[in-house]
């Protein structure tokens, strides 16, 4: 990944507040609710660093800008290190502009094609320190109160690989509360027929249009780990389905729509054969976890993604090895490096034999081995 330069040209300025300007960089997207761009903020004259700012569509509807005030609202009171910081709410009620913290890394969602690509599978280290952060971030939402001690009942409904983002520092961050539900007084309401946040990536009681409290998150994380360990989503073509939903270019509505009405009949109807089939190639040692997270029946699942988090961690250090940031940058590099040679036409095994030789350094190479060993080579991942 290129990195940014510390004295950037002037640009259009996207908006201003007091003595602070906005500029614009690049677009960076669309998002829920809106759309991503990278800007560069300047104080006076001086250059204040990069941030990420989260605007409605031009063509956007009134609820849509609602809705990305109500996200503001609860990102705002979110403070924890796996969730993607909200800094200020700028501009107007007409074209509010939420300003977040610009973290340089990789979506989730862009590991795991490049893991396919590559046929290279990340280590059970490396998807159980993943879910483990994300588990400890929304065991945070989850537990959110007002201002006056009122439990918010939050639930993301949006956990999936495309909003779990692996900084260049090996942190993990969860983003993207546009689909969030809350008790937050004023919100736009959002209990009808449609269903909010990801399809693909929805628990059962989600799809059914029941009540839901965490338990329906931590079975969206289940999913993610599922593909970590193994390259292949709990719902065959789930993952082609959330990708088209995700590109500007959707196609034909009368063809969206029998995908998702099939896609959620089989979430609906989701038993607990199916779930032993799907996670029949899981390690032994971690399958009982994944099945309880991925419970059908939410009252089998962990009572919390605090303890989700914990089994989670529990695993990882069963695994004889610290795992940690400077453990999850080793595998990346390594995926990176098998990415382009099989690019380049060279054969996965031997793109890792070579990256496996020992490097310079006391801690480099022994770190990177370990990540090897610890991936017990389940298998190539689908291409998608």
């Amino acid at each position: 990944m290129s990195s940014l330069s510390s004295e950037p040209p002037s640009s259009e300025v996207l908006l201003r507040s007091g003595h602070t300007s906005y500029e614009f960089v690049r677009w960076l997207g669309p998002a829920r609710h809106g759309e991503l761009v990278l800007a560069r903020r300047h104080y006076s004259e001086r250059f204040g660093g990069y941030i990420v700012i989260k605007r409605p569509l031009p063509a956007g509807d009134d609820e849509a800008r609602q809705r990305l005030l109500d996200e503001a609202r609860l990102t705002s009171q979110l403070r924890h290190p796996s969730i993607l910081s909200a800094l200020h709410m700028r501009g107007s009620d007409d074209a509010p502009h939420l300003v977040l913290e610009h973290v340089p890394g990789f979506r989730l969602a862009a590991l795991l094609e490049a893991s396919a690509r590559a046929r290279h599978p990340f280590s059970e280290a490396f998807a159980l320190y993943v879910a483990s952060e994300v588990a400890d971030a929304l065991s945070h939402a989850h537990g959110l109160s007002d201002e006056h001690g009122r439990q918010l009942g939050v639930v993301h409904r949006d956990v999936t690989p495309h909003n779990i983002l692996v900084s260049e520092h090996g942190e993990v961050k969860l983003m993207d509360f546009g689909a969030a539900w809350s008790r937050l007084s004023g919100r736009v309401g959002s209990e009808g027929d449609a269903l909010q946040g990801s399809l693909a990536y929805a628990a059962p009681e989600h799809v059914q249009h029941t009540a839901l409290d965490g338990r329906a998150d931590q079975f969206s994380l289940g999913i993610v780990l599922l593909q970590l360990l193994t390259g292949r989503h709990l719902f065959e073509g789930a993952e082609r389905f959330e990708s088209r939903q995700r590109n500007p270019r959707t196609p034909p509505a009368s063809t969206t729509q029998l995908c998702a009405r099939e896609l959620a009949w089989r979430i609906r109807t989701f038993s607990v054969a199916e779930l032993e089939a799907a996670t029949r190639s899981v390690p032994a040692a971690l399958l009982p976890l994944l099945q309880r997270a991925l419970a059908p029946d939410r009252l089998e699942r962990f009572d919390t993604c605090a303890q989700f988090a914990r089994a989670l961690r529990h695993q990882l250090v069963a695994l004889g090895e610290p795992f940690g940031r400077h453990e999850a940058l080793a595998e990346l590099a390594t995926l990176r490096y098998v990415s382009l040679r099989v690019a380049a036409g060279e054969a996965p095994d031997d793109a890792v034999r070579e990256r496996l030789l020992p490097e310079p350094g006391p801690r480099s190479a022994p770190r990177v081995l370990a990540s090897r060993r610890s991936a017990r080579l389940r298998g190539a991942p689908r291409r998608r």
